[in-house]
């Protein structure tokens, strides 16, 4: 992920950046300002992705999330790990790609009731 943040920093987005789940989820129940995306992986060690993204919601209903993973994005939907339709970037990505797809999820309305 090191890659991601740099070109995103680069790109003059404020980077909170972690090693794992469980450390993300730490260090933004304790991060004063506003998150507006999650970027993560679907599949890490610890806590996956998605469980990152629920257990962040609780705290944070205004965080939106952008997942990426190196298995196509039907095998995700059909095990059940996404539900259609829900911001996905397959690697690999090029940087084009990627800062594009961060701004598409950035202005997305945001979602009732979260």
């Amino acid at each position: 992920m090191d890659g991601v943040a740099d070109v995103l920093r680069g790109a003059g987005y404020t980077v909170l950046q972690a090693d794992n789940g469980v450390n993300a989820l730490q260090f933004t129940t304790r991060y004063v300002g506003p998150i507006d995306l999650l970027v993560t992986d679907i599949m890490m060690r610890q806590m996956n992705g998605r469980v990152l993204a629920q257990q962040m919601r609780v705290s944070r209903p205004e965080t939106k999330v952008l997942y990426m993973s190196g298995y196509e994005d039907n095998a995700i939907v059909r095990q059940g790990v996404l539900v259609e339709r829900t911001p996905f970037l397959a690697k690999p990505f090029s940087l084009d790609i990627l800062l594009k797809q961060v701004r598409e999820v950035l202005d997305l309305p945001q979602e009732s009731g979260s």
